[in-house]
């Protein structure tokens, strides 16, 4: 019995065949409580989605549901592969999320752990995006564009309830509390409790840039400010873009300018400090690096650097320019093209 209703939950929602590419594929388990089922339906206008269709990433906005078992069999690794994932559910509830997950983000029914914010007992909500991981496999050696993986779950059915309200208004990588907030259970240095404040409101679009969401950066990127200047940001947000044919290709640009965490490319991270003095500090310790060159624009400055190059990234891919207007810090990662309608936005929120 249990296998026929999968196979007619599948045949319900999950009937999209295999000729399709790049559409978005919103995946929920048969096995997933009705309520998460249900929230799954209500992500159409997520912003994630305009921004992935208006890129030319995505076919259309519009997310097209599928069952997740559906997409487990090998005969279904094209279908897996081609299209953007958005997977909805607990993984224990649901055996694609649970293939999927990855290491970044640990969860069990009632806690998680994650680097970066600690280990946490309670509801939790958690949304995190990557490179979708059929198409970036031993299976598939290039493709000329890439997709992406949007996982949506948490420590519980209110917790994944509450990441699916927090996706639609715009997260795209970090954790949210639903109820009490929770308890942390191994005290660390790491530790950050998760805030789901959203950032100050910047414009849906700079230039040809589309605004796709942001992500709340964990306690690891408070300490790296923390250590310029001995002050630490009340607040630290990213807000992030996507160019027109960002994601047409499966190089390390198409990573720097994509969805992930630590995705820095086309994006503004702001850092909210207590004082205008603790801001002003901290961009004159960052100044003081060997890289640093002076910039300015629109009568604004403060220090630029390339950004960087490793094994993994060959080339830079453009600058990165720090500024500091009030309390805020500002790191823009723009081309030279949206750098002053950045630099105007920023400066309307001070």
């Amino acid at each position: 019995m249990k296998k026929l209703i999968l196979i007619l939950f599948a045949a319900l929602i999950g009937g999209t065949g295999l000729a399709a590419e790049r559409q978005i594929l919103v995946a929920t388990s048969a096995e997933a409580d009705p309520a998460i089922r249900k929230a799954a339906q209500s992500l159409a206008g997520a912003p994630v989605f305009e921004a992935l269709a208006r890129c030319g990433a995505a076919t259309s906005a519009r997310p097209v549901p599928v069952a997740s078992e559906s997409l487990l069999p090998d005969s279904a690794f094209q279908q897996a592969a081609y299209n953007h994932l958005v997977l909805v559910g607990l993984p224990d509830q649901d055996a694609l999320l649970d293939k999927c997950r990855g290491h970044q983000i640990g969860l069990r029914p009632g806690a998680f752990e994650v680097l970066g914010y600690g280990s946490w007992k309670g509801d939790f909500g958690t949304v995190e995006c990557d490179w979708n991981p059929f198409l970036y496999s031993r299976r598939v050696k290039d493709n000329p564009y890439t997709t992406v993986i949007i996982k949506i779950s948490g420590t519980s059915v209110p917790g994944v309830l509450r990441a699916v309200e927090a996706f639609k208004q715009g997260l795209l990588n970090g954790i949210v509390p639903a109820g009490q907030g929770g308890t942390v259970t191994e005290p660390s240095l790491l530790d950050r409790k998760p805030d789901p404040t959203p950032p100050p409101e910047f414009p849906r679009q700079l230039g040809s840039l589309i605004q796709a969401g942001w992500t709340q950066p964990n306690e690891i990127e408070y300490r790296a400010y923390l250590d310029q200047a001995g002050f630490a940001p009340e607040r630290l947000w990213r807000i992030k873009y996507l160019a027109p044919k960002a994601l047409d290709d499966v190089s390390g640009r198409a990573w720097v300018n994509g969805l992930h965490r630590l995705a820095y490319g086309n994006a503004v991270t702001i850092a909210e400090f207590a004082t205008p003095e603790q801001a002003a500090k901290t961009l004159a310790a960052i100044g003081n690096w060997k890289e640093a060159k002076p910039w300015s624009v629109a009568g604004k400055s403060g220090f630029e650097f390339e950004q960087p190059k490793d094994e993994a990234f060959p080339e830079s891919y453009g600058k990165v320019r720090y500024l500091a207007l009030g309390r805020r810090l500002y790191l823009l990662s723009v081309p030279d093209a949206e750098l002053e309608a950045a630099v105007a936005a920023a400066s309307k929120i001070q």
